[in-house]
C-alpha cells in the first residue's frame, strides 16, 4: 500500500508539471528566424500586441486569410498590410487599387532592408519594394539604426497628432520617384544587373502628401488614389510588439487606424504570411495547452502502468547478509595489536577515535573535559554518565607505550563497545521514534 501511494505521488507530480511546462510554452514568444510581422506573432517583431490593443478598444478585428482579389467588404473598413513575405501579383494588385478608388483605406508597413526574398511573380526582390514600387515610391537610406527620432509633420494632420518622437530601428526612408526610369534603377541598384526584373508600371496616383518626417527623410507618407488612400510606414518594426510601446509610436498606430474615425472593421492581412483560416481556428482554442497535458498524461499513465504491471525476468530473493556487531570488530582489532605486542598503542587508538566520535554528537572541542563530555553524552543519550566519565578517565591515564593484558585489553574495548552502541540506539530512535 504504502508503495502504491508513492507511485502516484510520483505520477502526480509528474502530471503537475507537464501541465505547467505546457502552459509556459503555450504562453511563450514565438520565435522565427525570418522577424515576420503577422499579427499572431509575438515576438518582438510581431504585431499581436497592436491587434489586441484594438480588440481591447472595442474595433471590430478581423483577419484576411485570402487573396486581394477576394476582398471584397465595405469601403469604409481598413486593411492592415504589414512586411508581406510575398508580393501579390498583377490579379490582386489591380483588384486593391480599385478597392481603394472606391473609397477603401490601406495601412502599408514596410520593411525594406530585406531586399533579396524570392517573390513567384517578381523574382529575388522583397514584396516591400514591388509594393513601393507600384505606388511610385522608393526607399533611401538615411537614418540610424535602433534610434529615438524627434519628428515633425509637414502639414497639420490627425495623424500626426501628439506624436513629437518615435522609436525606429530602419534606416530606409520614403521618397517619391520622378519616373519609372528611377524605380527601373533604384530596383537594379538593389538587386544587381544580372537579375532580370520585370518593369513595374506604378499606378495613377492622384497625390502624395508626407504626414511625419525626421532629419532624415520621411517616415509616413499618405498615397490617394480616386476616393480613398493608402498610408505607408517606411518601418513596419514601428508597429512591432517590441517598440510599440516606445515614444510614441502607439499613438500614430491608433491616429493612423482611427484617420477616418471609427473604421467597421480593421482587417489584418495574414495571406500574405502564409496564414491560413484553419490554422487560426485552432491558435484560437481556448485551453490549448490542457490537450497537450491530457495527452502527455495519458503518455505518463501508459508508462507507470507498464512499470508497475510487467515484470522483467524471475524475481530475485534478497539475501539476508549476516552483519557483525561493533563489540566483535573491536576484540578482533585488539586482537591484532595484542598479537603484535602494541596493545597500549592500539587502545590509544581506540580511545582516541572513542573520544572523537562523543564530540561529533555533542558538538564540544576535543580538547574537552572527560566529565564534561560525559555529561553532555548523558544530556542527550541518556547514559550513564558516570560510568562514561571513569572510562574516559581511565583511558586518559593509559600511556601508548604500555603492555596491557589480554584481560584488561578485553575489558576496555567491550566497555567502549558498550557505550557505543547505546549511543548509536539512541541516535536512531530519535531520527525515528
Amino acid at each position: 500500500m504504502r508503495h502504491l501511494r508513492s507511485g502516484l505521488v510520483i505520477l502526480g507530480l509528474v502530471i503537475a508539471f507537464t501541465i505547467l511546462i505546457s502552459h509556459l510554452i503555450s504562453r511563450s514568444p514565438q520565435y522565427d528566424l525570418t522577424k515576420d510581422h503577422a499579427s499572431f506573432r509575438t515576438n518582438e517583431w510581431g504585431t499581436r500586441a497592436l491587434r489586441e490593443i484594438c480588440e481591447r478598444n472595442e474595433v471590430n478585428v478581423k483577419l484576411q486569410e485570402r487573396p486581394w482579389d477576394e476582398f471584397a467588404t465595405s469601403p469604409q473598413t481598413l486593411l492592415c498590410v504589414f512586411d508581406p513575405d510575398f508580393g501579390p501579383d498583377h490579379k490582386q494588385l489591380s483588384s486593391l487599387v480599385d478597392w481603394v478608388k472606391n473609397g477603401g483605406r490601406v495601412l502599408l508597413a514596410v520593411d525594406t532592408d530585406h531586399v533579396l526574398e524570392y517573390n513567384a511573380a517578381y523574382g529575388y526582390i522583397s514584396a516591400n519594394h514591388v509594393l513601393l514600387a507600384y505606388l511610385g515610391l522608393v526607399s533611401s537610406w538615411g537614418g540610424l539604426y535602433r534610434a529615438t527620432v524627434v519628428v515633425e509633420p509637414a502639414v497639420p494632420s490627425p495623424v500626426a497628432s501628439q506624436v513629437a518622437r518615435l522609436q525606429v530601428n530602419s534606416p530606409q526612408r520614403l521618397a517619391v520617384a520622378d519616373s519609372t526610369d528611377e524605380i527601373d534603377q533604384h530596383l537594379r541598384g538593389l538587386v544587381g544587373d544580372q537579375q532580370k526584373l520585370p518593369t513595374i508600371e506604378p499606378v495613377t496616383v492622384d497625390s502624395y502628401q508626407s504626414l511625419l518626417s525626421d532629419a532624415d527623410g520621411v517616415l509616413v507618407m499618405r498615397v490617394r488614389i480616386g476616393q480613398g488612400m493608402i498610408d505607408v510606414i517606411s518601418d513596419a518594426d514601428i508597429l512591432g510588439n517590441g517598440q510599440i510601446g516606445q515614444a510614441d509610436n502607439i499613438v500614430l498606430a491608433m491616429n493612423l487606424i482611427y484617420a477616418r474615425g471609427i473604421p467597421e472593421a480593421v482587417y489584418f492581412d495574414e495571406y500574405h504570411h502564409g496564414r491560413h483560416a484553419r490554422q487560426f481556428d485552432r491558435e484560437k482554442l481556448p485551453g490549448r495547452f490542457l490537450v497537450r497535458a491530457m495527452v502527455a498524461l495519458f503518455v505518463c499513465l501508459v508508462i507507470y502502468l507498464s512499470g508497475s504491471l510487467w515484470r522483467f525476468g524471475r524475481p530475485v530473493p534478497l539475501k539476508a547478509e549476516s552483519r557483525r556487531s561493533l563489540a566483535e570488530h573491536i576484540a578482533a582489532f585488539a586482537g591484532l595489536y595484542q598479537g603484535a605486542q602494541a596493545t597500549g598503542a592500539a587502545l590509544a587508538k581506540i580511545a582516541q577515535r572513542f573520544r572523537w566520535r562523543l564530540t561529533q554528537v555533542t558538538g564540544l572541542p576535543p580538547s574537552a573535559d572527560p566529565r564534561d563530555l560525559a555529561r553532555a553524552v548523558g544530556q542527550s543519550f541518556a547514559v550513564d554518565s558516570e560510568g562514561l566519565t571513569a572510562l574516559l578517565m581511565e583511558l586518559n591515564t593509559i600511556d601508548a607505550d604500555a603492555k596491557l593484558s589480554e584481560t584488561q585489553m578485553l575489558s576496555l574495548t567491550r566497555r567502549i563497545a558498550t557505550f557505543e552502541e547505546v549511543i548509536k540506539d539512541a541516535a536512531v530512535h530519535q531520527r525515528h521514534p
